[in-house]
């Protein structure tokens, strides 16, 4: 296997594998309506890579349902890799990172990835990546966290800390997602997006997933005393929690596009 990460960076997701399935029913859901579109075209594929593959679920499916191509799980992580090879040995595993993809140009017939991208520091380098080692007409199928996931997180820090300065950054709008497809060269180029809610204990418990799944990407080198933490959940918990429990939305941005 290749190793072409960060050793610190690869830790932090490995850290965090057995974390990653919190959201295991939103993984899940989308994952099959990725595959589903995938099922519909009637082009045949010989090269399928999974990006950011996690624990390996799409990639399996992958790997069922496309027994004629050679499928590949890619991820940068230690335990997401180990715990990719205990579900199946129906696919081949490479250790890389998403924006070195160590595959020759041109040779891949479709990218698929679900809810990996967004973690991604140079989604411009990604997406340029992405394209470069697909076949001309290949399909790029993906879902990313948008602008507007943690958005009641947002509403409460500024509120609270008084700042435009946070100690989590927010994720690409569509536009910047959109304009960094197009500058990779991507053609056809279908982008749609959906909000959904999600319940976590309240606001500190949101804050402590983002930190479990590794998402290192979004913190800042920013002190936030305990004090204004608590504020803040009190905060948090009187405007955006109702009978269900505390909630925050996650922007699902849905990329189908072609080379």
């Amino acid at each position: 296997m290749l190793h072409l990460i960060d050793k610190k960076i690869r830790q932090a997701f490995s850290d965090a594998a057995l974390e990653y399935d919190v959201l295991t029913s939103l993984h899940k859901e989308i994952g099959r309506e990725l595959l589903a579109k995938l099922r519909n075209d009637d082009r045949e594929f010989s090269f399928m890579l999974d990006v950011g593959m996690g624990t390996g679920r799409l990639t399996k499916r992958l790997a069922f349902y496309f027994p004629e191509a050679k499928v590949i799980g890619l991820d940068f992580s230690d335990g997401m890799i180990d715990i990719a090879r205990t579900e199946d040995e129906q696919f081949r595993i490479v250790q890389a990172n998403a924006m070195q993809l160590p595959f020759r140009p041109g040779s891949c017939d479709a990218i698929v990835s679900n809810l990996a991208y967004q973690w991604m520091d140079n989604l411009d380098k990604a997406f340029s990546d992405s394209h470069m080692v697909l076949k001309n007409g290949g399909r790029f199928l993906v879902t990313m966290f948008g602008h507007q996931t943690f958005r009641e997180l947002f509403v409460t820090l500024q509120t609270v800390l008084g700042t435009e300065v946070l100690p989590i950054r927010r994720l690409a709008k569509r536009e910047d997602i959109l304009s960094a497809l197009q500058d990779a060269g991507f053609s056809e180029i279908h982008l749609d997006y959906e909000l959904i809610k999600v319940r976590f204990p309240d606001m500190l418990g949101l804050l402590k997933w983002i930190k479990d799944i590794g998402a290192n990407s979004l913190t800042r080198d920013f002190y936030v005393g305990k004090d204004l933490l608590n504020n803040a959940n009190d905060y948090y918990n009187q405007n955006f929690k109702d009978r269900l429990g505390a909630y925050t939305t996650f922007e699902v941005v849905w990329i189908d596009a072609k080379k």
